[in-house]
């Protein structure tokens, strides 16, 4: 830890993937090194059925954690009533506390026509609002055709949130004025993130959650590695820098942002 202020200051990972760590780095001791680090809490992501499996399954055994199920838009062409049929038996279990990965992604993943994502993110939506949980939004250069499909669906109490922001103040206060949360990772400690920096100062801090995408997006200085949750505390530590706040009463805000966000009581 580069800052000693920080050190054992409880966080909660919103947004995780413990189920595609690498074999040298088992999901059980990823977790154990985190929570000894403060760790109070983490939301394992469905990206496909077998993920969202995977997911319930570790929120299963490991105090403190929970799952979302859901097909991510890169999975959206293999989307059909089958899968549906299983998201929607999944988003019953008692530790599912979200809809998603799901989204519009123009960048990542061309190959797949915006309407087979749009019809994909459409359904997750109308699972999300029957079952009354959050959305997990993944959004790349596609703000506006996801806004508009926003507006047209009816939307789950909680809204959601849009993980791993990187959009613009403007596409920051699209998502806000429309009940969203905004989720930042690592990826705001980049050199090059100055833009996303500049633009925290002038968020609601209750809608600030964080997370890892691990084992994506290792914050500096680990970036370059595979990414994990006992990393989250450098990302929360630039954010505290950026914000001008004092570390403890942030950390506070954020982990009762984190719980609310996903009806947690824990």
């Amino acid at each position: 830890m580069t800052d000693p202020s920080i050190d054992h200051l409880p966080f909660f990972d919103t947004h995780a993937h413990l189920n595609l760590l690498p074999e040298d780095r088992p999901a059980e001791e990823a977790y154990r090194r985190a929570v000894s680090l403060g760790m109070a809490g983490l939301v394992n992501i469905g990206t496909r059925v077998a993920s969202s499996k995977e997911s319930i399954a570790l929120a299963e055994r490991l105090p403190n954690v929970w799952a979302t199920v859901g097909i991510h838009p890169s999975e959206a062409a293999g989307v059909d009533e089958e899968e549906l049929k299983s998201l929607d038996f999944l988003s019953r279990h008692p530790r599912v506390v979200g809809i998603g990965e799901t989204g519009l992604d123009r960048a990542d993943i061309p190959e797949t026509p915006l309407s087979v994502q749009e019809a994909g993110l459409r359904a997750h939506v109308r699972l999300a609002q029957e079952r009354d949980l959050p959305l997990i939004l993944h959004c790349r250069d596609a703000f506006e055709p996801l806004f508009a499909v926003l507006d047209s669906e009816k939307l789950p109490e909680r809204r959601g949130v849009f993980h791993c922001f990187t959009g613009s103040r403007e596409e920051a206060f699209g998502a806000l004025d429309r009940g969203f949360y905004l989720s930042f990772s690592g990826i705001v400690t980049f050199k090059n993130a100055q833009s996303l920096r500049d633009l925290l100062p002038h968020l609601p801090t209750d809608r600030i959650l964080l997370e890892t995408d691990c084992p994506y997006l290792a914050p500096v200085p680990y970036r370059g590695k595979t990414n994990e949750p006992a990393f989250l505390p450098e990302t929360f530590r630039v954010v505290a820098q950026t914000l001008a706040q004092d570390p403890p009463v942030l950390s506070e805000k954020i982990l009762e942002n984190s719980r609310r966000f996903f009806g947690i009581d824990a």
